[in-house]
Formats: C-alpha cells, sequence, structure tokens
C-alpha cells in the first residue's frame, strides 16, 4: 500500500502546475553614478536599461555619456538592455526618422563598439504621440528587422509602447507589417501602475497572443508635468507614499502571465530641478523614499517565483 499511495503523490505533483519563476527585475536610469551607489548595490540586481538616439555614434556630447554609462555598468557585471531614441542633434533631426539604410549602418556600429550588448529595444515608446514613429509603426517593423538580421541570437524588443489609447492599433499595425515577428514585447505600463489596475498589460497580453513581454519602464508616480512649448499646462502631483504602493502593484502586474520575463523599474535618482518627471527611488539630494524601502522587502522577500 505504501509503494502505491507513493507513486500516486508523485503522479499528482508531476500533473500539479509549476510555480511560475518570476521576471528579472532591473532599473532604467540614465546616470552612471547609480552603480556606484551601495545602495543600489545592496539590492543586488544586475539588469539596467539606458535609452540612447539612434545616431549617438555621430554625436560627441552623447557619446561620451553612453561610453561613460557602459563602462559603469560594465565594472559590475550589469547586462544591459540599450535601446533607440530620436536623435537629439538639432530639432529638425528630432523629427526625422532615419532610411532603413542608414539605421542599419547605425545599428552596425553600435554592435562593433557594444559587443557584449545583447539586449535592444527597436525604438522607445514607439506610440508616444510626441515621437517620430507615432503613426509609422511600419518603419518601426523595418528597423525591427534589421535589428533581428544584423544580430543573430540577441534578444531585441520589436514594439516598445506605452498603455495609452494608441496601443492597440499601434500594435496591431506593427504586427501586420513586421518580416520577423518579434519575439519580445516591450511595455511602458504607467496607466495601470498608478492608477493601481491591470487593464492595459492585460490587453497587450491578449493582442500579442505569443512572445515575452517585458516592462521595458514602470514605476510609481511623484511628479509629472506637461508643457505647452516652455509653460507648464499641467502638473500631476502623486505622494511619495503612492509611489511605493505603485511599485509594490507592478510586482502584482508582474505576475499576470509567465510571458512577463522582465521588468525595469524607473528611475534611480531625480533630478535636483525636476522638470517634467519624477519617479525616483531617492530624492534630490540622496535621500532614500519609501518606495525604495517597499523594492527592497519585495526583493528580499523571496522574489523567485510569482505566487
Amino acid at each position: 500500500m505504501i509503494p502505491r499511495a507513493i507513486l500516486l503523490l508523485a503522479l499528482l505533483l508531476a500533473l500539479a502546475p509549476a510555480a511560475s519563476a518570476a521576471p528579472a527585475i532591473g532599473i532604467g536610469e540614465q546616470k552612471p553614478g547609480m552603480f556606484e551607489d551601495p545602495r543600489w548595490q545592496q539590492l543586488g540586481l544586475r539588469e539596467a536599461r539606458y535609452i540612447t538616439p539612434w545616431d549617438t555614434l555621430l554625436d560627441q556630447r552623447q557619446l561620451e555619456k553612453l561610453d561613460a554609462w557602459m563602462a559603469a555598468a560594465r565594472a559590475t557585471g550589469t547586462r544591459v538592455l540599450l535601446g533607440f531614441d530620436r536623435s537629439l542633434r538639432s530639432p529638425r533631426l528630432r523629427r526625422t526618422l532615419p532610411s532603413d539604410r542608414r539605421f542599419a549602418r547605425e545599428f552596425r556600429r553600435f554592435r562593433v563598439r557594444y559587443p557584449e550588448v545583447r539586449d535592444w529595444i527597436t525604438w522607445n515608446e514607439a506610440n508616444h504621440p510626441l515621437q517620430p514613429t507615432a503613426k509609422r509603426p511600419r518603419r518601426v517593423a523595418r528597423y525591427h528587422g534589421i535589428m533581428v538580421r544584423n544580430c543573430p541570437g540577441c534578444r531585441i524588443v520589436g514594439a516598445d509602447v506605452l498603455d495609452i489609447r494608441s496601443m492597440t492599433s499601434w500594435v496591431r499595425r506593427f504586427a501586420r507589417y513586421a518580416s520577423e515577428t518579434p519575439r519580445i514585447w516591450g511595455l511602458h505600463n504607467y496607466g495601470d501602475t498608478n492608477g493601481l489596475k491591470s487593464s492595459g498589460t492585460e490587453t497587450l497580453l491578449r493582442i500579442t497572443r505569443r512572445g515575452q513581454i517585458w516592462f521595458t519602464e514602470a514605476g510609481g508616480l511623484v511628479v509629472r508635468r506637461e508643457y505647452a512649448g516652455a509653460t507648464i499646462k499641467r502638473e500631476f502631483r502623486y505622494s511619495q507614499r503612492h509611489a511605493a504602493r505603485a511599485t509594490k502593484h507592478v510586482f502584482r502586474l508582474a505576475c499576470l502571465s509567465p510571458r512577463i520575463r522582465r521588468v525595469y523599474l524607473y528611475h534611480w535618482q531625480a533630478p535636483r530641478v525636476v522638470t517634467n518627471w519624477d519617479s525616483a527611488f531617492l530624492g534630490p539630494r540622496g535621500g532614500v523614499r519609501p518606495a525604495y524601502r517597499t523594492l527592497r522587502r519585495q526583493l528580499a522577500g523571496g522574489w523567485d517565483r510569482c505566487r
């Protein structure tokens, strides 16, 4: 009787659904000082994201920033997710998308300069109304195909989108034009995170159906401003307590599906003068905020699987 009971128990365990491994957690941050901060080191994270203009190798100022950030990441053994954005060399170029040929040339140059990078984002927040890609998903689909063909074995985020109204139509158009079906979809789910809801994330899961999803940017807001030229049009202020609650909610969202494999929380430290955005874990003078303590508790609590 005992051997039969053991056999039955083993069979039940084999048929039971396995617990999903939790997504990897990283930080999206544009300043290299994070890597030297003992508080970042105490978290034990080894993932970080950086966004750079597509033509950075032609822009000495941006190149110096990227080189310094990459050197700091390299020194700590951090795996880098590198994403592309619009040019900062001039107002005209900021509104202009590169040709396929030029984009391919610059991407190959990035690959030579940073051969250790194997994780890429085709275009940051591609459906954002201020991006030149907002109404051109077909062009982003072509860029994605170029990156896939020029980086065998790389993990490339095809469509990296905000959870705003245009997300569904933009992603569907991108998928229709894509010559290479994305293996990874990127999401900035600030609507879900700060609204303490899940509809945007669930929508992307539904309309993509397959492939990994990475939260390439998420975080609890403290301040957000919208501008009309140099004038503040609208300002949204949230409490630091809200930011901590939103940070905890990101972890709940990450467990919605085993397809969600990475989460990059944005960002590390608030600037001395906040212009349009603050969702940082540290204040302008380096003080620890409640969101940092929430993050540390989540990671220390055995964040190795979704329960």
